[in-house]
């Protein structure tokens, strides 16, 4: 249970009066009394209490539950001296005691710690009763936070499952997981899954259907979604507080980058970086205004950090489903990529082994730009003039 401080009640609830027992307050206490009454009456008798509280003071009186401890443990000796009982009896005598006339020991569903008492006057009760209304929503909301990272439907595939009955995309996208065993259903990363879909031959309206799912999805849940970054270079996964914001002094170019990568991209292009963890869609802008990043690429970039989780989708301003239909642009690839690639490949066409300058040899896009395909060195080859005519926009 959430415990709240005297000095958090004090300063939201006027004219509390605080009280601290001394030290030898226990050991003057008789047989004949409630441990409980023996303290309203030193109260009272040393005139700690206005007089406008004394007859309600049991109902005005509050306890850290540290002194509250004290107090039952007084009052279990005094009854099992008095009374000669021990065991659960015992134990329902000391129930019933605190029942008659023992202190309150929280407020809105909060312990109170400390040992201090308090007294809060009937002039405050409304006051106290917002407060305690107060604290009592915030352990609630603090609850159903938690539980709600646990509930079902925890896995996109799992949000998805009530969703098939729907005409619209997302219904799409459900139906269609639904029918396939090989879906990762245990998946809660949008790269994953969209991955998945482009390696089994997904068309442009799968992955639309998908990406307008999954930021439904995330708006809903957006903490059961754990950001991770994929490299633009290597194409892999890698945690967020390693991954590095890149652009291109030449191209003008975004990119995502762990430090290997950088590395190996500054030997052919130099770029400027910055952590991508803190980053936000004034950022991303400020680029573009400053350092004349392109405004296409900041876009993308954008959309791409809110459907990893990295930037939320219902803050900094940005409106992610105006985005979702938008058509995929071509970019184009810099001439310092391009060297990279047909280095790679060893100058000759991946498919057919042609070279030299009869080759035309060309940079292609493995996954073509119009069905999802980026300008990552992971999805460039080289392919002669001829084979990547013949390719058109397959997926190969």
């Amino acid at each position: 249970m959430r415990k709240c401080t005297p000095r958090e009640i004090i300063k939201e609830v006027p004219d509390v009066q605080t009280v601290i027992l001394p030290h030898n307050w226990f050991d003057d206490l008789g047989d004949n009394r409630s441990v409980f009454i023996s303290l309203y009456e030193w109260m009272i008798g040393n005139g700690l209490v206005p007089s406008e509280n004394e007859e309600s003071l049991h109902n005005r009186t509050y306890v850290g539950e540290k002194l509250f401890k004290k107090l039952l443990s007084a009052e279990k000796k005094r009854l099992r001296k008095k009374l000669k009982i021990k065991g659960d009896e015992l134990d329902r005598a000391v129930g019933w005691s605190d029942i008659d006339s023992g202190p309150k020991t929280e407020i809105g569903g909060c312990n109170i710690s400390g040992d201090v008492i308090l007294v809060i006057p009937e002039t405050s009760r409304q006051t106290l009763g917002e407060f305690s209304a107060k604290i009592y929503r915030k352990q609630r909301d603090t609850l159903i936070n938690k539980t709600r990272v646990n509930a079902a439907g925890a896995t996109f595939y799992q949000w998805l499952l009530p969703q098939i009955d729907r005409p619209d995309r997302v219904g799409d996208t459900a139906r269609a997981a639904v029918v396939d065993d090989q879906f990762p259903r245990e998946s809660i990363q949008y790269e994953e899954i969209k991955s998945y879909l482009a390696s089994h031959g997904a068309c442009d309206a799968a992955i639309e259907s998908l990406k307008e799912s999954w930021v439904e999805y995330i708006q809903k849940y957006p903490e059961r979604v754990q950001p991770y970054a994929w490299c633009s270079e290597c194409g892999k996964k890698f945690d967020v507080k390693n991954a590095l914001l890149a652009w291109s002094l030449e191209s003008r170019e975004l990119f995502v980058l762990d430090t290997a990568c950088l590395n190996k991209y500054m030997q052919f292009d130099e770029l400027v970086s910055r952590p991508l963890l803190g980053i936000t869609h004034d950022d991303l802008s400020e680029l573009v205004e400053k350092d004349e990043v392109s405004e296409l690429d900041a876009n993308d970039m954008i959309e791409q950090l809110n459907l990893w989780g990295i930037i939320p989708i219902a803050s900094e301003g940005c409106n992610l489903q105006k985005t979702v239909s938008r058509k995929y642009t071509r970019r184009p690839i810099s001439n310092s990529k391009r060297y990279v690639v047909l280095r790679r490949d060893k100058f000759q066409c991946v498919l057919c082994g042609a070279s030299g300058s009869e080759a035309n040899l060309e940079v292609d896009h493995i996954v073509p730009v119009s069905r999802g395909g980026t300008n990552d060195i992971g999805n460039l080859r080289c392919l002669c003039f001829k084979c990547n005519r013949g390719k058109h926009s397959k997926i190969e």
